[in-house]
């Protein structure tokens, strides 16, 4: 932690020469498209020319950017910074969009990694549930993942009408790969037929892969969507909000969290 305090005070003028400007802000962001002259840098960002020349003459002294050709250009140094500040912005608007989905929520199932990406989350919807549509946010998930002829899904929470759905997925020749916990794996092989489940597992349409951990999520990602619910911080699963996305960025952001997961798993013989 210390050395963090450190690393602070050797860079927080620096810092603040990002954040504490408008202008700056947005000149390096509207040339990460491009090289951009004047015209099209007052086009983008609807500020005076005055205005801009002076954010660019204090981004020309840290050699952020560069001139040529009446043509104003990132640095390789502006490049990087670009894409940390875009990042910034991301992950920020990100947290206040997904606020009441992590606030009093448990959150150990995401890994610190996945973190830093969050992003990639940034177009995601949260659904919740209303006093007159109790069930929103799991009819929204259900009617979704009834569409989907491929899925993955990582759970510690049984739930009857998903495993329909997902039987009518394999019923009509889609793929299902399951990462339950131990006591939801138990729960799921007796509720199934015996040997229905060995002839889709020796088909390969069905995985089923057992978690030891008791990680507290509902993750399930389809063909184009993927949508994941959390515990609350009393310990029981929220049926009250969901998040759901169609955004590539998300669905990468999802399969990254299952693939995190199924490194754990072992195989669940049947």
């Amino acid at each position: 932690m210390d050395h963090m305090f450190e690393l602070y005070e050797q860079v927080k003028d620096d810092v603040k020469f990002f954040i504490a400007s408008d202008v700056r802000a947005k000149i390096i962001i509207s040339l990460k498209d491009g090289s951009k002259n004047l015209a099209d840098l007052r086009k983008d960002i609807h500020l005076s020319s005055s205005t801009i020349l002076h954010g660019m003459s204090q981004l020309e002294e840290k050699n952020l950017i560069f001139r040529e050709s009446g043509n104003y250009s990132l640095s390789q140094k502006g490049e990087i910074a670009a894409y940390k500040l875009i990042d910034l912005v991301k992950s920020v608007y990100s947290l206040n969009k997904l606020q009441s989905l992590f606030l009093h929520h448990d959150i150990t199932a995401i890994p610190t990694t996945l973190f830093k990406d969050i992003g990639c989350l940034e177009n995601s919807l949260i659904i919740k549930a209303t006093e007159t549509d109790i069930m929103k946010p799991q009819d929204v998930r259900l009617a979704m993942i009834s569409k989907s002829n491929n899925i993955k899904h990582l759970s510690s929470v049984f739930d009857l009408s998903t495993t329909q759905i997902f039987l009518n997925a394999l019923e009509k020749g889609g793929k299902v790969e399951l990462i339950l916990t131990n006591g939801i794996m138990e729960k799921f092989v007796e509720t199934i037929d015996k040997q229905a489940l060995q002839k889709w597992v020796k088909k390969g349409s069905l995985k089923l892969m057992k978690l030891d951990d008791d990680v507290k999520i509902s993750l399930t990602i389809g063909d184009d969507f993927m949508t994941m619910g959390l515990f609350s911080t009393s310990g029981a699963y929220d049926l009250n909000v969901a998040l759901i996305s169609q955004e590539k960025d998300a669905l990468s952001w999802g399969e990254s969290l299952y693939e995190y997961h199924l490194q754990k798993t072992s195989k669940q013989p049947l």
